[in-house]
């Protein structure tokens, strides 16, 4: 399953969302992914492997203690934390100093769609334990029109400390992500630590 979410970060295709009032923070990135699967072969045993693949696609997967609530006929199958390389963060949610943990949904459908393509807002809220605010973006994709159905079920939205002052424990992030034309909406929130 790791190398399957490896590949998947691999070729994806990114579009980012920059905020430059906020130095710290590069918010968020919308991502696509593309399916590579082999469907040649004639072999029983690949014939079987696909179907416990497909069995794995099917089965809903929260990482990283992210709490999420869909709504408005959005399915969500797959949520996770990674990093910039692709790597999945460990279930402690420990990152350092500069270095963007990516907030990963991946939908299987409940977004409006006009000829192949839909409009979502996304806004990211960073805070730390202690209250203070870091970033509060009412609108990271608001320099998006329209996107492909299938680049908006692949959605990540990054969130970075470059530095920290006083007795902080952990961050908060609070995100929505939400169709422009549609009832769709993804809300929820975790905590990182910064060693």
């Amino acid at each position: 399953m790791k190398q399957r979410l490896w590949a998947s970060l691999v070729f994806a295709m990114v579009l980012s969302a920059c905020n430059n009032t906020v130095p710290s923070a590069d918010p968020a990135v919308l991502s696509s992914k593309t399916q590579n699967r082999n469907e040649k072969g004639d072999d029983k045993k690949k014939e079987d492997d696909h179907s416990e693949n497909d069995k794995d696609e099917n089965k809903t997967q929260f990482l990283n203690d992210i709490s999420i609530e869909p709504k408005g006929g959005v399915e969500v199958y797959r949520t996770f934390l990674s990093f910039e390389s692709g790597d999945l963060v460990p279930s402690s949610n420990v990152t350092s100093l500069g270095k963007p943990v990516f907030l990963n949904l991946n939908i299987t459908k409940g977004w409006k769609e006009d000829e192949g393509t839909v409009s979502l807002g996304a806004s990211e809220r960073i805070s730390s334990d202690n209250g203070t605010v870091f970033l509060d973006e009412p609108d990271l994709f608001q320099n998006y029109n329209s996107i492909s159905a299938e680049d908006a079920k692949f959605i990540r939205l990054k969130a970075v400390v470059n530095s920290k002052t006083g007795p902080i424990k952990y961050f908060v992030v609070d995100f929505k992500v939400w169709d422009k034309n549609g009832d769709g909406v993804i809300t929820g929130s975790y905590k990182f630590y910064v060693e």
